[in-house]
């Protein structure tokens, strides 16, 4: 696989500009639409510190990706911790695990897949139950697989989806070592990983 970054479009309106990504990328960059793709985040708290009433800020948690791209792996962390690749059964022994972990929120994104060259770009609205949190693009490029290489490049091209004036949530580099991943192979973890950042750091679980 390449390497990825996900941007968050903010102040996006939802299927007008989905649908305005749609056009740029089909007819002015010739893109192909490749059909549906999806991913699920959940969050878990640690139910100790439930019992023992922790303020949310100092809770610990435990989040959860499943790609649609693999779709037999999820990707869990705790807080802190590291990246770990696991089988798709960890949600059904998740799930049981109650008197330790208690599922806070989870969510679905599902969106379109596009193939642009050199480039893969899935494109979903984020919504939260009833409540819309902007969109979200994923960018994959292929022909690198080194992390945290291609900033430039993939800051270009986001750059030629969005207009000037969206407000974006993005980074383009991690510490990818400090959880356990490499900084020297780029893998679906390290996709997972970024996720768990986007979803934290942007306070959407």
């Amino acid at each position: 696989m390449g390497v990825t970054c996900l941007v968050r479009w903010k102040n996006a309106t939802g299927m007008r500009d989905f649908a305005s990504i749609a056009e740029h990328v089909t007819k002015s960059l010739q893109g192909k639409n490749t059909g549906p793709w999806s991913l699920s985040v959940k969050v878990h708290r640690d139910v100790n510190q439930i019992m023992r009433q922790a303020v949310v800020k100092d809770s610990r948690f435990l989040y959860q990706v499943a790609l649609a791209q693999q779709p037999g792996q999820v990707y869990c962390m705790v807080d802190g911790s590291v990246v770990v690749e696991a089988e798709k059964e960890m949600e059904i022994i998740l799930s049981r695990l109650k008197n330790l972990w208690q599922l806070r929120q989870s969510v679905v994104v599902e969106g379109t897949s596009y193939e642009i060259g050199d480039f893969t770009l899935r494109v979903a609205n984020i919504l939260l139950g009833s409540a819309y949190k902007g969109l979200l693009l994923e960018i994959d490029y292929h022909p690198c697989s080194a992390p945290n290489v291609a900033s430039d490049l993939l800051r270009e091209f986001v750059e030629n989806i969005v207009p000037p004036t969206a407000q974006l949530s993005c980074e383009y580099e991690y510490d990818y070592e400090s959880v356990g991943l490499s900084n020297h192979e780029f893998t679906t973890a390290h996709t997972g990983y970024q996720y768990m950042m986007l979803f934290r750091n942007d306070g959407l679980l």
